[in-house]
């Protein structure tokens, strides 16, 4: 199966971006969004259709390009230096932490569509 040229140049690109996006070393792998990134790219590429329209692939290229480089932070510049619940940010990264989560007995949630999915398709029973 041939790719389109398209379809190709759009995966490079999306690759490129996923590669320079930063780790987040406060949070395990499963919940990093730079781990995310790579895999969902890896799976909507692979797919035998292309993934969604051409232009809202690019959209949401330009849209992911924009964050990776603090365009909308540059543009509106802001002197806040903490967040809503007045915390600063080293203390948010602090808390969300992997160690803080299991400290406070937090453990991975399975997603809404997992949980679906499994309803519809049971798992298998090991022999």
């Amino acid at each position: 199966m041939s790719v389109p040229s398209a379809s190709r140049h759009l995966y490079k690109q999306y690759v490129r971006i996923a590669a320079k996006w930063p780790k987040d070393a406060n949070k395990a792998p499963e919940r990093d969004f730079a781990n995310f990134l790579s895999k969902e790219v890896e799976r909507q590429f692979k797919q035998a259709p292309p993934p969604s329209s051409t232009a809202i692939c690019e959209k949401r290229l330009q849209a992911l390009d924009q964050l990776l480089n603090n365009e909308i932070k540059k543009k509106y510049p802001n002197e806040y230096t903490s967040g809503v619940f007045g915390m600063r940010l080293e203390d948010l990264q602090m808390a969300s932490s992997e160690e803080n989560r299991k400290q406070m007995g937090l453990k991975p949630k399975e997603s809404i569509f997992k949980k679906m999915f499994r309803a519809v398709v049971p798992e298998k029973k090991k022999a």
